[in-house]
Parts: structure tokens; C-alpha cells; sequence
């Protein structure tokens, strides 16, 4: 079959961005296979030592010792395809994934780009749908009062700035310097791989596979924080949006959650409670508390 000479170099390139030792001796366009909106194109590859079958979208190479017809190979490889795009899946429950919903939705816009991508340009897009979460994720914890009093504050596509200021308010304390440290250092270093992958000239499947792997997990880590944080008994207010809120009610502002319900009281017997107040005391493994008259 007709092949361009771009075409031909994409395959010799892919071979030896995989780290092949194996010289390519002659390649050839053997057939183009439409499944459903797709579209395959299946290469013979002949290398020094071993013959080879070369699929596209995504490209991917299968020895023709383990692979004896074009047909074995094409359906290897779209059973292989669809099992690799189901692992790119929101890792986290559907409630924790509601704390950021646009930013997981903008992110699976990009794994759904990545699943169709083929030349470099196809890659830098999808380094643009990562940017996009990315800002999406600032805009979604942008909130007036992380921000301290006296000082400006941050551009909305501000994505380091806003998470630096997040992570103060999840991570606050010595015994958190770690976490703080970890979130701050991600933030900037994802957002800096993102913003090369969106200019990468060269770019091939894996710089991209790399990219959504790491906003998946900055995005995932984020929310772990949000709800270790939330764990400590810190709601977060509908009126000011702070996350200062113990007991129903929001410190900064106000606020009272006109829905929260304090836990039931511990119901005693009369001789249970009778037994307890007797002594001035109580035993350290129990969590209730009671006060003599004295």
C-alpha cells in the first residue's frame, strides 16, 4: 500500500524511542483497517534480526514469532487498547471526585485525547486539556479567605499560587512541614511538566501518558488532603467557603448549617450512671466524660 515518507519515518522513530537495538532492514504499509470510527494502519517491519508487526493509534510494535497473521495482531491490539484507556479511570470514589468535578471531567477530556493522539501535535494537545485542569483545579479552591489579610491576591490562572495557598489551610502545623512541603513541590513541578508538554515539538506517547498520570495523582493527593482535613472535624462553609467549621457552625463567618446534627447522647441506666459518678474519676478507655457535683 501507498505510504508517505513521514509516515515510514514516524515507524523507524517510534522503534527507536522503545530503545531497539534491531536495525531496521525494510518497512512496508501491509493494510488500513477500519473498526467502528477507527482507523488502523498495519506496517511489516523487517529488522536485522526479527520481523515485526507495527499498529497504529496508538502505535505499537508485536513480534510476528507470537503474531503469525495481520488479523491475530490487529485484534491483539484493539483488545489491548481498550484495556490500557479503562485504567485511565478517576482513581478516586465518585463522592471524594465531586470536591473537584470540573477538574476530573477536564482531565478525562484529556485521557480521551491521549486515546486518539498519534503525531506530536496530538500529544501537545493533550498537554493543553491537562493545562485546562489544571486551571480548572485553581479556580475550583480559589476562595477569598485563603488568602491572607493584607496581601493580593493571585491571578485566577494563578495554579502554583492557589495551591500553595490551599495547602497552608489543609496542611497547617509543624506536624504537617512533610505534606505541606510534598503538595507545594507537586503542584509546581506538575504544572511545569504540563506547560513543557504543550510546547514539546517532539513529543511522543509516553511524555503524554506521563502527564496524566501526574495530574491524576496531584489531583487524587489534593483530595485525600481536602479530606484528611475535612476528618479533623473541619466542614467547609456554604456562605464563605472556609473550612473553619466545627459543630455546625462556621467560625470565620458565622454560618450555621441549618442540617448538621449533633451526635446522640450516651443513654445510661440509672444504676450504670449511678456506678460512674461514684467515683471522681473516669477510666481513660472510656471516651464519655462525666463531672461529680464537686
Amino acid at each position: 500500500m501507498r505510504s508517505t515518507a513521514a509516515e515510514k519515518q514516524r515507524i523507524r522513530e517510534y522503534f527507536e524511542s522503545v530503545g531497539s537495538k534491531d536495525p531496521i532492514v525494510h518497512l512496508e504499509k501491509v493494510a488500513v483497517e477500519r473498526v467502528g470510527s477507527m482507523f488502523y494502519d498495519i506496517w511489516d517491519v523487517h529488522c536485522a534480526g526479527e520481523r515485526w508487526w507495527a499498529v497504529t493509534n496508538p502505535l505499537n510494535a508485536y513480534p510476528q514469532t507470537d503474531f503469525k497473521s495481520r488479523d491475530v495482531v490487529l485484534t491483539f491490539h484493539i483488545g489491548l487498547t481498550l484495556r490500557v484507556a479503562n485504567q485511565h479511570t478517576v482513581p478516586i470514589s465518585e463522592e471524594a471526585a465531586e470536591l473537584l468535578p470540573g477538574s476530573w471531567r477536564r482531565w478525562e477530556q484529556a485521557v480521551e485525547a491521549l486515546s486518539m493522539a498519534a503525531e506530536a501535535e496530538d500529544f501537545q494537545a493533550v498537554g493543553m486539556r491537562l493545562r485546562e485542569c489544571l486551571v480548572s483545579f485553581a479556580g475550583e479552591v480559589a476562595a477569598d479567605h485563603l488568602v491572607p489579610e493584607g496581601e493580593e491576591q493571585p491571578q485566577a490562572a494563578n495554579v502554583v499560587a492557589w495551591a500553595d495557598l490551599l495547602v497552608n489551610e489543609l496542611a497547617r502545623g509543624s506536624s504537617a512541614d512533610c505534606l505541606r512541603s510534598y503538595l507545594k513541590k507537586m503542584t509546581k513541578e506538575t504544572w511545569t511538566y504540563v506547560n513543557w508538554l504543550t510546547h514539546a515539538k517532539n513529543a511522543v506517547n509516553y511524555d503524554a501518558e506521563i502527564g496524566v498520570a501526574a495530574v491524576s495523582h496531584l489531583l487524587a493527593t489534593m483530595t485525600a488532603a481536602r479530606l484528611r482535613w475535612s476528618r479533623q472535624g473541619h466542614g467547609r462553609c456554604e456562605q464563605c467557603g472556609s473550612y473553619l467549621v466545627g459543630g455546625g457552625q462556621c467560625q470565620r463567618c458565622g454560618w450555621v448549617d441549618q442540617d448538621y446534627e449533633p451526635p446522640p447522647p450516651v443513654e445510661l441506666s440509672e444504676e450504670e450512671l449511678a456506678a460512674r459518678l461514684a467515683t471522681p474519676c473516669t477510666p481513660s478507655s472510656d471516651i464519655s466524660t462525666f463531672i461529680t457535683p464537686d
